[in-house]
């Protein structure tokens, strides 16, 4: 925190010293999250794929992550109360629906339609959050351009794009998992800012993933991949399918960290311009290596729905800047007047 003081009239400000990251120290913090970020969808597709059972896939995930967090970061370990426990379980059992819709879509769709079509997820967030009693959204004119851009842009994507209605049913699990996942971001927003739980972010992470794994079971019964032959599964899988098993882990075990990393070491603008970037990354993958054959109309969708999205996120990361100043703003003209007051007072 900057420390202030007077002499005279004269405001001393005294600024925290910079932290100085060496360039390689920045490079392998950039590279190690866009191998997170982009690698997670990448692993999580060839990992579905190789293994058939996404629900499982899941599981292996979570219990992975449940068991490695506490052993790496046990000193940051909170999980609260019983009382903490059971509020939080809401928002770790739609935890576990947005991970297990968002795996059974990716095992239906390419990696193409299911980036082009997650892009709709900011306009499901205006929606909810317009009309969210607590929620203080600012529509800018560029989050209306935003908007209409990814919509015309995913409209063209699925009118245009052949061989689209064989992959219905990941569509149908990609709507549910932006809805699913937009609820669960409300409900952790409630319970971390405006009605908090006293559990730290270790904390929670390993609590949703326990939940995750112990619940998997249950939901692998009610979808059937129970009834699959698991073990004839396992052993038809080949060493490269284990290893994307293992990395789409570590993806999903790291993402959080090397976001946190990369964000400390540059700037807001190149961290968006990265995480864009790793959009477009995916979709080549699926081009080049996986074969993904795209309509020339079709592509110019996904390209629109790809720069709505870049845009959207610029808007968003405007729109709180600006009101971050206007904060300060307000605060400083506040402490202004109460001090011409007191100078008022004391001159009569």
């Amino acid at each position: 925190m900057p420390h202030t003081g007077t002499k005279g009239h004269v405001d001393i400000v005294i600024k925290p010293e910079t932290t100085q990251y060496s360039e390689m120290d920045v490079a392998m913090s950039v590279v190690m999250f866009m191998a997170a970020s982009a690698g997670m969808s990448i692993a999580n597709k060839m990992a579905v794929d190789a293994l058939g059972m996404p629900l499982l896939l899941v599981g292996l995930q979570c219990a992975f992550t449940a068991v490695i967090v506490p052993v790496v970061a046990y000193k940051t370990v909170n999980l609260g109360s019983w009382s903490d426990k059971l509020r939080w379980l809401p928002v770790s059992l739609l935890f576990v629906g947005m991970l297990a819709t968002s795996m059974v879509a990716l095992h239906h769709c390419s990696l193409g339609t299911a980036v082009v079509i997650r892009m709709l997820s900011p306009v499901l967030s205006v929606i909810v959050e317009s009309f969210f009693s607590n929620s203080k959204f600012v529509v800018t004119r560029y989050t209306i351009l935003a908007l209409a851009v990814i919509i015309s842009g995913v409209v063209s994507y699925g009118v245009f794009q052949k061989g689209i209605h064989a992959e219905t049913i990941g569509i149908v699990f990609m709507f549910a998992n932006m809805f699913v996942g937009t609820s669960e971001r409300l409900a952790q927003r409630f319970l971390m800012v405006e009605s908090p739980v006293n559990m730290s972010d270790t904390g929670f992470m390993i609590y949703n993933n326990a939940v995750c794994a112990l619940t998997m079971p249950i939901m692998m019964v009610a979808f059937g991949e129970f009834d699959m032959n698991i073990a004839g599964t396992f052993a038809s899988v080949a060493p490269s399918g284990w290893a994307f098993v293992f990395w789409s882990c570590l993806c999903g075990l790291s993402i959080s960290y090397v976001g946190f990393r990369a964000q400390r070491r540059i700037s807001a603008t190149s961290f968006l311009i990265i995480v864009n970037l790793n959009k477009i990354l995916v979709v080549a993958f699926g081009i080049v290596v996986l074969g993904e054959v795209y309509n020339p109309l079709a592509a110019i969708g996904a390209f629109l729905a790809l720069l709505g999205g870049g845009i959207y996120t610029w808007d968003r990361k405007t729109v709180k800047v600006r009101t971050a100043a206007r904060a300060i703003e307000t605060t400083k003209k506040v402490e202004d007047d109460e001090e011409e007051a007191l100078l008022g007072e004391s001159e009569e």
